[in-house]
């Protein structure tokens, strides 16, 4: 199916739920096709009118409906937008979602630190995306409460099954098996934080064929022909393989500047110890560093990546991969930023239980990934047209709202406007007022609110029958 539209997405994002009754199963789409013409935390501000409002409600509330299975449809989604390719990169993070419970009366747990006095929930979420750095969907996600915490002695002899890691690697598991079941000839690419540095995420993680990259962040102890060192001490001595330029935006702990990136990397054995049992084991990987040289500001660190990973990297292009892979893991965390506090807003949630508050910020985060997509294909695919994304009522409302009855000329001349044009008069329409004012291209929240005026009008064109 190709999703054109908000109602063409949302049957094939949450068509295939295994919810038994068929009329929560059309619910549900037609629930999610309305968040996604008008995101928002609050089911108020999705819902204007009385029975939609009072059918979300019911759905997000009922017994009946199980979060497992709205989750399900989502993953299954994204593993059929992923068939097509050999590899998809997956970034997976973990996030908190802090929510309003003031009387203390919610099933929810502590979220940040004691002193803050935050409850909410905890979720892990994986997001595939194509070797070009489209997201395609989610692919995992794990939640769960906190418990009130208790002081610990010492975590390490505290069983992997009762840490947060377990998250990490029922994330891995899922996406893995959600793809061979939808998508058998597509690899797993992992891309993980340093949070992910622990030794069952590094054997776990290249299971069945798939690739990881994870970002170290310990100095661990290694091993290279025999002889026993330490991860930097290795990697100083390495020779520079390859030089590139990158790009760095400017934020309050870093000055903006075109940064001179080398590449060093060697195959190593990283000895293992499990302080459990205390057995020892080896696991052999690749290392690949990319840091800053000559570019450093006086004030600033210099960037640096060290990488374990399963790929080769025999040649310069290998290793190029290798650190382009890993930067898509940002895009999980610009994901976060829409689904939390951009565009949908779900911490401005008011709904009472747990499993209400997950059926609807899966929903919400597929959203997110829909709006993300567009951001994303605008900006790396801009040539591609207009027509893979939206819909020719969509497309005729953007280009009424944003030229005027004039403006419907474009669209008769024999030339289809690309995405990027499409998504650049939204993004207008949504409040964008160019690179000079925002500092870049088109965000989520101008595109979102763009989305929602041209939605509503392409609503009223379809209805009207408008040519």
């Amino acid at each position: 199916m190709k999703e054109t539209g908000p109602d063409d997405w949302a049957a094939s994002e949450f068509g295939r739920s295994g919810i038994a009754d068929h009329r929560w199963r059309r619910r549900l789409v037609g629930v999610a096709a309305r968040a996604v013409r008008r995101p928002a935390g609050r089911i108020t501000e999705v819902f204007g009118d009385d029975a939609e409002r009072q059918g979300a409600y019911g759905l997000l509330e009922s017994e009946a409906v199980d979060p497992g299975s709205v989750g399900a449809a989502m993953f299954e989604a994204c593993a059929r937008r992923s068939a097509g390719e050999a590899f998809v990169y997956c970034a997976i993070d973990g996030t908190s979602l802090t929510l309003a419970d003031r009387e203390r009366g919610k099933d929810f747990g502590p979220i940040g630190t004691r002193s803050q006095g935050a409850r909410g929930l905890k979720a892990m979420n994986a997001m595939a995306l194509s070797p070009g750095g489209v997201p395609l969907g989610i692919s995992s996600q794990q939640w769960w409460t906190r418990r009130p915490r208790r002081r610990r002695k010492n975590r390490d002899f505290v069983p992997v099954a009762k840490k947060e890691t377990q998250y990490w690697l029922e994330a891995l598991k899922q996406t893995r098996a959600v793809m061979a079941a939808h998508a058998p000839q597509t690899r797993c690419w992992f891309q993980l934080d340093r949070e992910a540095d622990a030794w069952p995420m590094l054997l776990e993680a290249g299971r069945e064929g798939s690739w990881f990259t994870i970002r170290s962040s310990w100095d661990r102890r290694v091993s290279v022909e025999g002889r026993r060192t330490y991860l930097n001490k290795l990697l100083s001595v390495q020779p520079v393989q390859s030089r590139y330029q990158l790009e760095v935006r400017g934020t309050r702990k870093r000055q903006a500047r075109t940064a001179n990136m080398v590449i060093r990397a060697c195959p190593v054995t990283i000895e293992f110890r499990d302080k459990m049992n205390g057995r020892r084991f080896c696991h052999d990987l690749n290392v690949v560093q990319a840091v800053e040289q000559g570019t450093v500001p006086r004030g600033d660190k210099p960037i640096a990546w060290t990488l374990l990973t399963n790929r080769s990297i025999k040649k310069t292009k290998d290793l190029k991969e290798i650190v382009f892979g890993y930067s898509m893991r940002w895009r999980i965390e610009e994901l976060h930023r829409t689904w939390k506090t951009g565009a949908c807003r779900v911490e401005e949630s008011q709904l009472r239980s747990a499993k209400a508050v997950i059926k609807w910020a899966t929903i919400l985060i597929a959203v997110a990934v829909r709006i993300e997509r567009i951001k994303q294909l605008a900006r790396n695919h801009p040539e591609r047209p207009a027509s893979d994304e939206f819909s020719p009522a969509e497309i005729k409302a953007t280009v009424l709202l944003h030229f005027g009855k004039p403006g419907k000329r474009k669209l008769t001349s024999g030339m289809s406007p690309t995405i990027a044009e499409v998504t650049l008069w939204i993004a207008k329409i949504g409040g964008y007022t160019g690179q000079t004012s925002s500092g870049g291209p088109p965000g989520s929240i101008t595109i979102a609110r763009g989305l929602q005026s041209v939605r509503a009008a392409a609503k009223a064109l379809e209805a009207v029958g408008s040519d």
